[in-house]
């Protein structure tokens, strides 16, 4: 509420994010992804602030059943994470509905860039490719749609702005798939590693 007082649109980012951690502790993600955006939408109500952006996850799609992937497409939570951003999302829209509060609702996909935790796919193949004789992944065929950072905050920043997007979903993508066989083939290319990869 301190943090918000005097902002005309809040861009709410806050969360827990880690899929598998969402397994083990799935109590935490609800406090902090459920709860955490209703404390952001109540003190939006009480402060009178003219837009609140909330950050989703393409997470809460589950498994693609069309592709590409739009905002119409049925939610589908296959994690704790993924069913407290659904349900996160909805409270959202509700307040809209219900308080006339501006919400919009942002869906980014896959984000990567500089400074990513190393856990996350791109970040991996690099660091395996530069440091190792080997690039090690799973299942090669899984197809994403990968979001450069610097196009996602961009994104973020322009729904935030946009009159058109109040009480609105917008999935953030490049629009453009690519399987995680062929992502590592890439960053090979790229990294001009000699590197072999081995699917575990």
């Amino acid at each position: 509420r301190n943090a918000m007082k005097d902002c005309a649109v809040v861009f709410h980012l806050a969360a827990q994010i880690s899929v598998p951690f969402s397994y083990k502790a799935p109590r935490s993600f609800i406090a902090t992804n459920l709860i955490g955006t209703q404390n952001i939408l109540d003190a939006a109500l009480d402060l009178g602030t003219e837009r609140v952006v909330t950050i989703s996850s393409s997470e809460v799609y589950g498994t693609a059943q069309s592709v590409p992937i739009n905002e119409g497409h049925p939610l589908s939570a296959q994690s704790p994470y993924a069913a407290g951003k659904i349900a996160a999302d909805q409270l959202a829209l509700s307040y809209h509905r219900s308080y006339g509060l501006p919400v919009t609702l942002v869906r980014p996909f896959n984000t990567y860039g500089p400074g990513q935790s190393a856990r996350a796919i791109v970040s991996t193949l690099i660091t395996q490719a530069l440091a190792s004789k080997e690039v090690r992944i799973g299942n090669p065929k899984p197809i994403r749609d990968f979001t450069y950072v610097d196009d996602v905050a961009a994104g973020i920043i322009a729904c935030g702005l946009a009159e058109s997007t109040v009480g609105e979903v917008v999935n953030l993508a490049s629009g453009q798939g690519i399987s995680i066989g062929d992502l590592a083939e890439l960053v090979l290319k790229i990294t001009h590693s000699e590197a072999e990869i081995v699917y575990e």
